[in-house]
């Protein structure tokens, strides 16, 4: 294990504010490796090449460890720990019942104007992935899903499926993604509309936890390969 400070890789900024920022680069460096396990993130170095304060690192820290990427030790720092195939599997598995959870309330509850702006936002995910929009793919499912799992303003199943969805991202980054993958995310995202449209909470459930566990299989089989 390294015990030299981690120097961030200059050049990566999200399209994102604050913590979250910071938090979304030191997320993409551990999982391509340029930030080793063992070694240690030094605040100060960090807010400096991020261009913040030392609270939205502190911040950024915090979550990384709650997502299981780092270690923080008292009045010593924080270290990478890295991300291990059982740590991958718990994501996911609190994924699958959380989304499950939200698509069988949105099917009992999403009213005709929340259904209207969902077909919306599969249509412009099913133009992305026509137009071999990679992006514009991301956005459009990372916003579906977020208004599924908005609803309702449970603000600690919104912090968490949101938490759970960068690192995903992240990591569909470093390992890709085949036409299958796509193909299958638009099938479920048809059926899961479909289910809203029917409000069948049963189905839209089922659907959820299917559309989950697909992409943890998909994930766990290529990170054998591809994580270091």
């Amino acid at each position: 294990m390294s015990e030299a400070a981690y120097p961030i890789a200059a050049g990566r900024s999200e399209a994102l504010t604050g913590y979250r920022r910071v938090a979304a680069q030191l997320r993409q460096d551990i999982l391509d490796g340029s930030a080793a396990p063992g070694a240690w993130l030094r605040m100060a170095a960090i807010a400096l090449r991020c261009g913040v304060s030392v609270q939205p690192v502190r911040e950024a820290l915090q979550q990384l460890q709650g997502e299981g990427l780092v270690e923080i030790f008292p009045n010593r720092g924080a270290r990478v720990r890295g991300l291990d195939r059982v740590r991958l599997l718990h994501i996911y598995e609190m994924r699958e019942a959380l989304e499950s959870f939200m698509s069988r309330r949105f099917a009992e509850e999403a009213s005709l104007s929340d259904l209207t702006r969902l077909e919306a936002l599969k249509a412009e995910h099913d133009e992305a992935i026509a137009a071999g929009d990679l992006p514009g793919v991301s956005l459009a499912n990372r916003a579906f899903h977020a208004l599924i799992n908005g609803h309702g303003g449970n603000g600690d199943v919104v912090e968490l499926t949101a938490r759970y969805s960068d690192l995903t991202v992240m990591l569909a980054r470093r390992v890709g993604r085949g036409a299958a993958y796509f193909a299958r995310v638009q099938g479920e995202h048809h059926a899961l509309m479909d289910a809203f449209r029917r409000r069948d909470a049963s189905a839209a459930a089922d659907i959820g936890a299917a559309h989950v566990r697909g992409t943890r299989v998909e994930v766990l089989n290529l990170i054998e390969r591809k994580l270091p």
